[in-house]
């Protein structure tokens, strides 16, 4: 027999990786309680001494308790009516208790060898903690446990590309949105003589006006379209000293804290991949003009000289 732990940290575990656990070990139970219903029946007309077992039941199951954010408690005892009800409410789950253990008998006659094999699974919109029991001599669950680590072992990190680079997707974004306007607002103030003198005069207005003009637009813009999405899925904030010259206290992100901690996709982190996809869309999108944008500028930056 040998324990283990495993700990999801810094883990983004979907409900695809938790229902393909929850779906093996279904499957796994029921395998083995068809053997023993069936050698049930074989040796049910034998003599003690000739019976065999390969799989004696006594008890294996699998449980689930399930903390819901409306203050219910539900424990289903049968995965068929877990599985719906997880399907249907899995942004309404607080936590899920996950039970499941093979305890049975190996007998030949007068011979018994008895295993009581668990893995249990506790699931918070933070973080997973699973505790193994498997027998180094029977590894009728093994396959699970070696899921269970592959599933978090290659699931995707909570501080990925799009926490790190926040500021800069954000500023990406902006400057692609607020690019047109400011060189159409730049471009009208030629009506005026005297930004048609500064313009001809001082080359480097025009652009830097335009780049300008389209950051602050844009940050604006960016960052109030974008903070839905970023909202659930940044790390909180942390007290990290008092800034003496403003008056005010400093506070920054919690890496540490939150690289401690995954995001298990049930309650309130159900739509966090969506946001994270839909914030990486964007960025692929908006970086796309800005190219094409910045060669506009240069294109206008040269009309301008000229009036």
């Amino acid at each position: 027999m040998y324990n283990d732990q495993i700990k999801a940290e810094n883990k983004i575990i979907t409900y695809d990786d938790l229902y393909e656990i929850f779906s093996r070990m279904q499957e796994k139970l029921t395998y083995y309680k068809k053997i023993y219903e069936n050698e049930k029946i074989k040796n049910s007309v034998l003599d003690y001494s000739d019976r065999v077992w390969t799989f004696n039941d006594n008890n294996s199951r699998l449980r689930f308790e399930v903390d819901f954010y409306d203050n219910t408690y539900i424990t289903f005892d049968n995965y068929y009516t877990f599985i719906p009800v997880f399907n249907s409410r899995l942004n309404d789950i607080k936590k899920i208790e996950v039970y499941f253990s093979l305890n049975y008998s190996v007998d030949i006659g007068t011979k018994h060898e008895f295993y009581f094999q668990s893995i249990n699974m506790i699931i918070n919109e933070n973080k997973m903690d699973i505790q193994i029991s498997l027998s180094s001599k029977d590894k009728k669950i093994d396959d699970i446990y070696e899921l269970i680590k592959y599933k978090i072992l290659n699931a995707k990190e909570k501080y990925d590309e799009i926490i790190k680079k926040k500021n800069k997707i954000i500023t990406i974004i902006g400057l692609a949105i607020g690019f047109i306007p400011a060189l159409i607002l730049t471009t009208l103030l030629i009506i005026s003589s005297t930004m048609r003198s500064i313009y001809a005069n001082t080359y480097i207005v025009y652009p830097l006006a335009t780049c300008i003009i389209a950051y602050i637009l844009g940050i604006t813009i960016s960052d109030s379209m974008l903070s839905k999405y970023y909202s659930s899925i940044i790390p909180e904030q942390k007290y990290a000293g008092y800034d003496y010259k403003k008056g005010q206290n400093i506070y920054k992100d919690d890496i540490d804290s939150f690289k401690g901690t995954s995001e298990i996709q049930i309650g309130k982190n159900v739509n966090n991949l969506d946001y994270r996809n839909h914030i990486k869309n964007m960025k692929e999108k908006y970086q796309k003009f800005l190219p094409y944008e910045i060669g506009i500028l240069f294109f206008f930056s040269i009309i301008v000289l000229f009036f």
